[in-house]
Protein backbone atom coordinates (compact mmCIF):
# COMPACT_ATOMS: atom_id res chain seq x y z
CA UNK A 1 0.00 0.00 0.00
CA UNK A 2 3.07 2.52 0.70
CA UNK A 3 4.46 1.84 -2.75
CA UNK A 4 1.26 2.00 -4.16
CA UNK A 5 0.81 5.71 -2.26
CA UNK A 6 4.43 6.87 -3.46
CA UNK A 7 3.26 6.20 -7.11
CA UNK A 8 0.36 7.96 -6.65
CA UNK A 9 2.08 11.07 -5.35
CA UNK A 10 4.96 10.81 -7.75
CA UNK A 11 2.09 10.70 -10.92
CA UNK A 12 0.77 13.61 -9.11
CA UNK A 13 3.23 15.81 -8.71
CA UNK A 14 4.42 15.10 -12.42
CA UNK A 15 0.97 16.29 -13.82
CA UNK A 16 1.28 18.97 -12.02
CA UNK A 17 4.60 20.18 -13.66
CA UNK A 18 2.93 19.63 -16.94
CA UNK A 19 0.23 21.56 -16.09
CA UNK A 20 2.20 24.73 -15.06
CA UNK A 21 4.59 24.33 -18.28
CA UNK A 22 4.25 26.45 -20.82
CA UNK A 23 3.64 25.34 -24.86
CA UNK A 24 6.04 26.91 -27.14
CA UNK A 25 4.84 27.47 -30.35
CA UNK A 26 6.78 28.79 -33.41
CA UNK A 27 6.26 31.06 -36.10
CA UNK A 28 4.90 30.76 -39.23
CA UNK A 29 8.23 29.52 -41.11
CA UNK A 30 9.58 27.89 -38.30
CA UNK A 31 9.96 24.27 -40.29
CA UNK A 32 10.67 26.06 -43.41
CA UNK A 33 13.69 27.91 -41.68
CA UNK A 34 14.88 24.11 -40.37
CA UNK A 35 14.58 23.20 -43.64
CA UNK A 36 16.25 25.88 -45.22
CA UNK A 37 19.50 25.94 -42.91
CA UNK A 38 19.72 22.40 -43.18
CA UNK A 39 20.04 22.90 -47.04
CA UNK A 40 22.55 25.51 -46.23
CA UNK A 41 24.74 24.03 -43.75
CA UNK A 42 24.76 20.94 -46.86
CA UNK A 43 25.76 22.79 -49.60
CA UNK A 44 26.60 26.21 -49.14
CA UNK A 45 28.56 25.98 -45.52
CA UNK A 46 31.19 28.71 -47.04
CA UNK A 47 27.95 31.59 -46.99
CA UNK A 48 28.30 34.09 -45.16
CA UNK A 49 25.27 35.76 -43.10
CA UNK A 50 24.70 39.53 -43.67
CA UNK A 51 22.10 41.93 -43.55
CA UNK A 52 18.78 40.95 -42.44
CA UNK A 53 19.72 36.84 -42.87
CA UNK A 54 20.83 36.46 -46.42
CA UNK A 55 23.70 34.15 -47.04
CA UNK A 56 26.70 35.72 -49.58
CA UNK A 57 29.26 33.57 -51.43
CA UNK A 58 32.41 35.79 -51.02
CA UNK A 59 34.29 33.90 -53.95
CA UNK A 60 31.59 35.04 -56.39
CA UNK A 61 32.17 38.81 -55.06
CA UNK A 62 33.43 41.77 -57.71
CA UNK A 63 33.93 45.19 -56.05
CA UNK A 64 32.91 48.29 -57.95
CA UNK A 65 34.23 50.86 -57.87
CA UNK A 66 31.52 53.43 -59.66
CA UNK A 67 28.61 55.25 -57.70
CA UNK A 68 27.48 53.08 -54.36
CA UNK A 69 23.85 52.20 -53.44
CA UNK A 70 22.00 54.27 -51.64
CA UNK A 71 18.43 54.01 -50.10
CA UNK A 72 15.61 55.60 -52.65
CA UNK A 73 17.25 55.62 -55.14
CA UNK A 74 17.59 53.21 -58.66
CA UNK A 75 19.88 50.17 -59.36
CA UNK A 76 20.80 49.17 -62.90
CA UNK A 77 21.18 45.43 -62.64
CA UNK A 78 21.92 42.48 -64.79
CA UNK A 79 20.52 39.41 -62.85
CA UNK A 80 19.85 35.66 -63.17
CA UNK A 81 17.76 34.23 -60.66
CA UNK A 82 17.63 30.55 -59.28
CA UNK A 83 15.85 27.98 -57.03
CA UNK A 84 17.70 25.88 -54.16
CA UNK A 85 17.45 23.01 -56.69
CA UNK A 86 19.48 24.85 -59.75
CA UNK A 87 17.03 25.73 -61.63
CA UNK A 88 16.40 29.21 -63.63
CA UNK A 89 13.70 31.13 -62.77
CA UNK A 90 14.40 34.61 -63.78
CA UNK A 91 17.05 36.32 -65.73
CA UNK A 92 18.21 39.61 -68.29
CA UNK A 93 20.75 38.42 -70.67
CA UNK A 94 19.91 36.52 -74.09
CA UNK A 95 22.59 33.68 -73.10
CA UNK A 96 19.89 31.98 -70.53
CA UNK A 97 17.53 32.51 -73.12
CA UNK A 98 19.30 30.74 -75.42
CA UNK A 99 20.07 27.99 -73.13
CA UNK A 100 16.52 27.17 -71.99
CA UNK A 101 15.35 27.37 -75.51
CA UNK A 102 13.31 30.49 -74.83
CA UNK A 103 15.51 33.14 -77.06
CA UNK A 104 13.15 35.22 -78.64
CA UNK A 105 15.01 37.97 -81.59
CA UNK A 106 12.96 40.50 -81.07
CA UNK A 107 12.73 40.15 -77.05
CA UNK A 108 14.52 42.64 -74.79
CA UNK A 109 17.50 41.79 -73.02
CA UNK A 110 19.18 44.65 -71.16
CA UNK A 111 19.42 45.89 -68.07
CA UNK A 112 16.25 46.31 -65.26
CA UNK A 113 15.61 48.93 -63.21
CA UNK A 114 15.19 48.63 -59.47
CA UNK A 115 13.57 51.03 -57.32
CA UNK A 116 15.59 51.11 -53.54
CA UNK A 117 12.77 52.73 -51.71
CA UNK A 118 11.26 50.61 -49.15
CA UNK A 119 8.32 47.99 -50.13
CA UNK A 120 9.28 48.52 -54.30
CA UNK A 121 11.79 45.98 -53.19
CA UNK A 122 12.38 42.68 -51.61
CA UNK A 123 14.20 42.78 -47.79
CA UNK A 124 16.60 39.93 -49.15
CA UNK A 125 17.75 42.21 -52.36
CA UNK A 126 18.24 45.32 -50.73
CA UNK A 127 20.07 44.14 -48.10
CA UNK A 128 22.49 42.23 -50.71
CA UNK A 129 22.41 45.95 -52.91
CA UNK A 130 23.63 48.16 -49.74
CA UNK A 131 26.97 48.96 -49.66
CA UNK A 132 27.94 47.63 -54.00
CA UNK A 133 29.31 49.73 -55.85
CA UNK A 134 28.81 50.45 -60.21
CA UNK A 135 30.63 47.52 -61.33
CA UNK A 136 30.16 44.99 -58.61
CA UNK A 137 29.07 41.46 -58.43
CA UNK A 138 27.60 39.58 -56.26
CA UNK A 139 26.11 36.13 -55.15
CA UNK A 140 23.86 35.53 -52.65
CA UNK A 141 21.06 33.29 -51.35
CA UNK A 142 17.77 35.12 -49.59
CA UNK A 143 15.36 32.80 -47.46
CA UNK A 144 11.84 32.75 -48.69
CA UNK A 145 10.32 34.76 -45.57
CA UNK A 146 12.99 37.82 -46.68
CA UNK A 147 11.64 37.95 -50.27
CA UNK A 148 8.24 40.08 -48.91
CA UNK A 149 8.58 43.90 -49.82
CA UNK A 150 7.91 44.92 -45.53
CA UNK A 151 10.32 46.49 -43.87
CA UNK A 152 11.32 44.93 -40.76
CA UNK A 153 14.03 45.58 -38.56
CA UNK A 154 14.70 42.01 -37.28
CA UNK A 155 14.65 38.34 -39.25
CA UNK A 156 12.56 37.09 -36.32
CA UNK A 157 9.97 39.62 -37.41
CA UNK A 158 10.07 38.30 -41.14
CA UNK A 159 9.81 34.58 -39.43
CA UNK A 160 6.42 35.58 -37.99
CA UNK A 161 4.47 36.93 -40.58
CA UNK A 162 6.00 36.13 -44.35
CA UNK A 163 3.93 33.89 -46.67
CA UNK A 164 6.35 33.55 -49.07
CA UNK A 165 7.65 30.23 -49.88
CA UNK A 166 10.63 30.54 -52.32
CA UNK A 167 13.42 30.62 -51.50
CA UNK A 168 16.64 32.23 -54.64
CA UNK A 169 19.87 32.10 -55.33
CA UNK A 170 20.50 35.55 -56.72
CA UNK A 171 23.86 36.09 -59.01
CA UNK A 172 23.56 40.38 -60.15
CA UNK A 173 25.49 42.52 -62.04
CA UNK A 174 25.09 46.35 -60.89
CA UNK A 175 25.75 47.74 -64.15
CA UNK A 176 25.35 51.35 -62.60
CA UNK A 177 23.33 53.64 -59.64
CA UNK A 178 21.36 56.24 -60.08
CA UNK A 179 20.19 58.59 -57.77
CA UNK A 180 18.20 60.86 -60.10
CA UNK A 181 16.91 58.43 -62.72
CA UNK A 182 16.02 61.42 -65.11
CA UNK A 183 19.37 62.51 -65.33
CA UNK A 184 20.77 59.05 -65.83
CA UNK A 185 18.66 58.67 -69.07
CA UNK A 186 19.61 62.07 -69.98
CA UNK A 187 23.40 61.31 -69.65
CA UNK A 188 22.93 58.06 -71.86
CA UNK A 189 21.22 59.66 -74.50
CA UNK A 190 24.55 61.70 -74.98
CA UNK A 191 26.39 58.40 -75.16
CA UNK A 192 24.24 57.47 -77.42
CA UNK A 193 24.70 60.96 -79.52
CA UNK A 194 27.74 61.05 -79.42
CA UNK A 195 28.23 57.77 -81.62
CA UNK A 196 28.53 58.20 -85.29
CA UNK A 197 26.33 55.08 -86.26
CA UNK A 198 23.40 57.12 -84.44
CA UNK A 199 20.96 57.71 -87.15
CA UNK A 200 24.61 58.74 -88.99
CA UNK A 201 25.76 61.32 -86.74
CA UNK A 202 22.53 63.46 -87.08
CA UNK A 203 22.35 64.29 -83.18
CA UNK A 204 26.55 64.41 -82.95
CA UNK A 205 27.51 66.93 -80.40
CA UNK A 206 24.30 67.27 -78.59
CA UNK A 207 23.92 67.91 -74.87
CA UNK A 208 21.15 68.61 -72.07
CA UNK A 209 20.80 72.26 -73.00
CA UNK A 210 20.39 71.24 -76.89
CA UNK A 211 16.65 70.11 -75.92
CA UNK A 212 13.92 71.80 -76.79
CA UNK A 213 12.08 70.84 -73.47
CA UNK A 214 13.00 68.96 -70.57
CA UNK A 215 13.86 65.14 -71.54
CA UNK A 216 13.50 65.60 -75.60
CA UNK A 217 15.11 66.33 -78.51
CA UNK A 218 14.46 66.56 -82.51
CA UNK A 219 16.26 66.89 -85.36
CA UNK A 220 14.48 67.14 -89.05
CA UNK A 221 16.39 64.90 -91.72
CA UNK A 222 14.38 65.85 -94.22
CA UNK A 223 12.19 69.11 -94.93
CA UNK A 224 9.08 69.52 -97.57
CA UNK A 225 6.95 72.39 -97.56
CA UNK A 226 2.89 71.87 -96.88
CA UNK A 227 1.16 73.31 -99.55
CA UNK A 228 -1.16 74.59 -96.69
CA UNK A 229 -0.86 75.72 -93.13
CA UNK A 230 -1.76 72.77 -90.30
CA UNK A 231 -4.72 73.96 -88.17
CA UNK A 232 -6.76 72.13 -85.69
CA UNK A 233 -8.74 69.64 -88.40
CA UNK A 234 -5.58 68.98 -89.89
CA UNK A 235 -5.24 65.40 -91.26
CA UNK A 236 -1.93 64.28 -92.19
CA UNK A 237 -0.26 60.43 -92.85
CA UNK A 238 3.14 59.35 -91.71
CA UNK A 239 5.32 56.40 -91.41
CA UNK A 240 7.19 55.64 -88.22
CA UNK A 241 9.65 53.12 -86.59
CA UNK A 242 10.11 53.22 -82.72
CA UNK A 243 12.91 52.01 -81.44
CA UNK A 244 15.10 51.66 -77.90
CA UNK A 245 18.79 53.87 -77.62
CA UNK A 246 21.43 52.06 -79.41
CA UNK A 247 23.63 51.06 -76.35
CA UNK A 248 24.49 47.52 -76.70
CA UNK A 249 25.57 47.01 -73.09
CA UNK A 250 22.42 48.73 -71.15
CA UNK A 251 19.43 48.42 -73.71
CA UNK A 252 20.68 46.57 -76.76
CA UNK A 253 21.49 47.45 -80.11
CA UNK A 254 18.83 49.62 -81.42
CA UNK A 255 16.04 46.98 -81.01
CA UNK A 256 12.70 47.74 -83.28
CA UNK A 257 9.70 47.53 -81.10
CA UNK A 258 7.33 49.16 -83.50
CA UNK A 259 6.52 50.51 -86.82
CA UNK A 260 3.99 50.69 -90.05
CA UNK A 261 6.47 49.55 -92.20
CA UNK A 262 6.62 45.28 -93.21
CA UNK A 263 9.93 45.85 -94.81
CA UNK A 264 11.21 46.86 -90.87
CA UNK A 265 8.74 44.93 -89.08
CA UNK A 266 10.43 41.49 -90.84
CA UNK A 267 14.23 42.46 -90.58
CA UNK A 268 13.70 43.03 -86.72
CA UNK A 269 11.33 39.75 -85.95
CA UNK A 270 7.94 41.60 -84.86
CA UNK A 271 6.14 40.78 -88.28
CA UNK A 272 2.71 39.87 -87.26
CA UNK A 273 0.63 38.74 -90.33
CA UNK A 274 -2.57 39.80 -88.10
CA UNK A 275 -1.13 43.86 -88.31
CA UNK A 276 -2.01 46.21 -91.62
CA UNK A 277 1.43 47.82 -92.29
CA UNK A 278 0.29 50.78 -93.65
CA UNK A 279 0.73 54.68 -93.03
CA UNK A 280 -1.38 55.83 -90.24
CA UNK A 281 -3.65 59.01 -90.19
CA UNK A 282 -2.84 61.94 -87.78
CA UNK A 283 -5.06 64.66 -86.74
CA UNK A 284 -4.02 67.56 -85.56
CA UNK A 285 -4.74 69.93 -82.13
CA UNK A 286 -4.55 72.96 -80.33
CA UNK A 287 -1.32 72.22 -78.85
CA UNK A 288 0.66 68.57 -78.79
CA UNK A 289 -1.15 66.65 -76.44
CA UNK A 290 -3.92 66.74 -78.41
CA UNK A 291 -2.64 65.19 -81.34
CA UNK A 292 -4.62 61.60 -81.66
CA UNK A 293 -3.33 58.83 -84.25
CA UNK A 294 -6.11 56.73 -85.54
CA UNK A 295 -8.71 57.24 -82.25
CA UNK A 296 -5.83 56.77 -79.95
CA UNK A 297 -3.86 59.08 -77.94
CA UNK A 298 -0.14 58.78 -77.88
CA UNK A 299 2.94 59.27 -75.86
CA UNK A 300 3.92 63.10 -75.59
CA UNK A 301 7.39 62.30 -77.06
CA UNK A 302 5.85 61.02 -79.97
CA UNK A 303 2.95 63.88 -80.08
CA UNK A 304 5.61 66.68 -79.57
CA UNK A 305 7.95 65.12 -82.41
CA UNK A 306 5.15 65.10 -84.76
CA UNK A 307 4.37 68.80 -83.68
CA UNK A 308 7.70 69.39 -84.07
CA UNK A 309 6.63 68.54 -88.46
CA UNK A 310 4.06 71.21 -88.47
CA UNK A 311 3.37 72.74 -91.93
CA UNK A 312 5.41 70.47 -93.93
CA UNK A 313 4.61 67.67 -96.73
CA UNK A 314 5.10 64.40 -98.09
CA UNK A 315 9.04 63.50 -98.20
CA UNK A 316 9.38 65.43 -94.64
CA UNK A 317 11.66 62.67 -92.17
CA UNK A 318 12.54 63.54 -88.63
CA UNK A 319 13.98 62.16 -85.19
CA UNK A 320 12.34 62.37 -82.09
CA UNK A 321 14.37 61.20 -78.84
CA UNK A 322 12.86 61.36 -75.19
CA UNK A 323 12.97 60.26 -71.67
CA UNK A 324 10.62 58.01 -70.24
CA UNK A 325 8.61 59.98 -68.88
CA UNK A 326 7.78 61.77 -72.17
CA UNK A 327 7.43 57.92 -72.80
CA UNK A 328 6.09 54.88 -71.03
CA UNK A 329 7.69 55.78 -67.35
CA UNK A 330 8.04 53.58 -64.21
CA UNK A 331 6.14 51.00 -66.19
CA UNK A 332 7.28 50.50 -69.80
CA UNK A 333 5.02 49.10 -72.53
CA UNK A 334 5.57 44.95 -74.46
CA UNK A 335 9.54 44.88 -74.62
CA UNK A 336 10.06 48.49 -73.75
CA UNK A 337 11.48 48.12 -70.11
CA UNK A 338 10.83 50.58 -67.38
CA UNK A 339 12.29 54.31 -67.51
CA UNK A 340 13.55 53.17 -71.30
CA UNK A 341 14.13 56.65 -73.66
CA UNK A 342 12.71 55.96 -76.89
CA UNK A 343 13.63 56.68 -80.28
CA UNK A 344 11.15 57.45 -83.09
CA UNK A 345 11.62 58.29 -87.22
CA UNK A 346 8.85 59.61 -88.51
CA UNK A 347 8.27 60.89 -92.70
CA UNK A 348 5.24 62.25 -93.71
CA UNK A 349 3.86 60.44 -96.65
CA UNK A 350 0.99 61.18 -99.23
CA UNK A 351 -2.76 59.93 -97.88
CA UNK A 352 -2.68 56.34 -99.11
Amino acid sequence: MKSIYRISIIVAALAGLCSCAKVVSEGANGANKRVFDAWLSINAPEAQRTGRGIYELPEHTVAGTGAAVEKDGFAILRYVTRTLTGTISSYTDESYAKQLGEYDPAGYYGVQVQTTTSETIQAGLYDALSGMRAGGEKKFIVPSWLMSYSDYATEEEYLDVSTEFSNTIYEIKLVDFAKNINDWQLKKMEECFDRPDFFDGAFNGCHIQDSTSLGFYFKMLNKVESEKEFSQDTTIYINYTGSLLKLPEIYGDGIVFDTTIEDIAKDNYIYSASKTYSPVSVTWGEKHTDITMGESSVVPGFSQTIWNMANCGPGTKAIGVFYSDLGYGYSGSGSIPAYAPLVFEIEIVEKP
